[in-house]
């Protein structure tokens, strides 16, 4: 209890000096004397809170949203400038100097938005206000960055009533169990109350629903981002800024749209070819230029994309092995049962190696799943390609072939509402090996082919 209130006082000291940073240096030196001793504080501390309580920091608000029960709420709060209510070590200043036209240099006491290690900083100090904050009876909670994100799940006999649940607290009693801290929460940002529905990090997020979509007004936002960029650039070249920031746009919201995770690596790729340099021009690609387009097609829809959330469950292991040989072709083994492809002739042409072969094991593997009926699911999925376990886990890849295997296979799994969690085995070691080679099972066991393979795929495979 003691170190709890030790280290709530030395919180709000470290948010209420920093107005005064300005005004004095030997005060500001204390400070982040004061503020060094607050960060090896954190360390031990949080090392003790997380054992207590470890979903209250690193947990998601897919998550909790996918698993809340009925009648639960959430209310967003924002931290005001966030970091820069976090001094700077004095021995880490040398490294915070700027200047200005003039030519004058300055000093910067503390830490300033942008930098590396700003986002760390603050978060350690983020994770103890949130670890401080399930200890006091609030949560769950999730946090990004400043913004951060309080749940509450109707309890018995509470005090605070909003329609037919009763709660444990309401907004203010929430913030009220940590006013020790002296929290600057803003004072316009973050919901007035506690909400069924909100918005949060750019997501609009219906709990009761169990869904997560993108405002009308964000949606709005990026269809006219991509329409902007086609228009001024396609056939025109643009400037490495003007990459960045259609691609930052759309990585954000393909956590919305998944499937088009595999049209953003014709971006990226042609971001890379500016090696940094800000101001040449180049001119887009074709492949680029098609991808936004899909893009413009998906957020012009109709009909609004919402992602549904579903509780996946524990991880479940049902034996599922995938592999691939370009001696033969594809094995695939799901416990006892297994299937396998072989290869034609033909199938090899630029950008189709092993690496895109073990992808295609994995999209088949899907297509067997969603006959199977198997949905709702976090499968454990073994595989000995690290490169194809990447393009999955990362949703894109330079390979255009490879990209067009994430491209087709994301939509299932959304649909499915399928995690997959893959695991690396070593070739000697996985029991589809035999079957990629032409060492087939028994008949008995084999799955029957009751899906089409797609026509790119059936010109370089073989059911067999």
């Amino acid at each position: 209890m003691a170190f709890t209130v030790c280290s709530a006082l030395y919180l709000s000291m470290a948010f209420t000096a920093c107005s005064a940073l300005y005004l004095s240096m030997a005060f500001t030196m204390f400070c982040c004397i004061v503020f060094t001793m607050l960060i090896l504080c954190f360390l031990l501390y949080l090392s003790y809170l997380i054992h207590l309580f470890p979903l209250s920091t690193w947990s998601s608000p897919s998550t909790q949203v996918a698993s809340a029960p009925p009648g639960t709420q959430a209310c967003s709060f924002d931290i005001r400038k966030f970091h820069r209510t976090c001094p700077v070590s004095p021995h880490h200043k040398p490294w915070l100097v700027t200047s200005d036209p003039e030519g004058n240099f300055y000093i910067d006491h503390v830490h300033p938005f942008g930098t590396s290690s700003a986002s760390s900083n603050a978060g350690m100090i983020g994770n103890a206000i949130i670890d401080i904050w399930t200890s006091k009876g609030v949560g769950p909670i999730v946090k990004y960055e400043d913004d951060v994100n309080v749940f509450r799940i109707p309890t018995p006999d509470s005090t605070f009533i909003d329609g037919d649940y009763y709660y444990a607290y309401d907004k203010d009693e929430a913030a009220r169990r940590i006013l020790p801290l002296q929290v600057p929460w803003h004072d316009s940002k973050g919901n007035p109350t506690f909400l069924f529905v909100q918005i949060y990090i750019g997501f609009l997020w219906n709990i009761p629903n169990h869904t997560v979509s993108l405002p009308p007004d964000k949606l709005s936002k990026f269809r006219e981002r991509v329409c902007t960029f086609l228009n001024q650039y396609e056939g025109h070249q643009c400037l490495l800024w003007d990459i960045d920031h259609i691609h930052g746009s759309l990585c954000h919201i393909s956590f919305v749209y998944t499937d088009g995770c595999s049209c953003l690596p014709s971006m990226s790729n042609f971001a890379a070819t500016f090696k940094g340099n800000e101001h040449i021009k180049h001119y887009a690609p074709k492949s680029m230029i098609s991808d936004l387009r899909w893009w413009l097609d998906i957020l012009s829809e109709p009909i609004p994309r919402t992602q549904i959330l579903c509780p996946r469950g524990p991880l479940q292991d049902l034996q599922i092995f995938v592999d691939a040989s370009t001696s033969w072709g594809i094995g695939i083994l799901i416990g006892d049962a297994w299937a396998a492809f072989r290869l034609q002739n033909d199938w090899k042409i630029p950008g189709r190696d092993i690496c895109w072969l073990e992808s295609v094991a994995i999209e088949l593997l899907f297509y067997i799943l969603e006959a199977q009926g198997i949905c709702n699911a976090d499968l454990l999925v073994h595989s000995d390609s690290q490169g194809a376990i990447g393009a999955f886990e990362k949703g894109r890849c330079p390979n255009w072939h490879m990209n067009m295997v994430l491209h087709r296979v994301f939509p299932i799994m959304a649909h499915l509402a399928i995690s997959p969690t893959f695991r690396y085995i070593q070739s000697a070691s996985n029991p589809a090996d035999p079957l990629s080679r032409g060492l087939l099972g028994p008949y008995s066991t084999r799955i029957p082919l009751t899906f089409n393979i797609p026509d790119e795929l059936s010109v370089a495979l073989l059911y067999v």
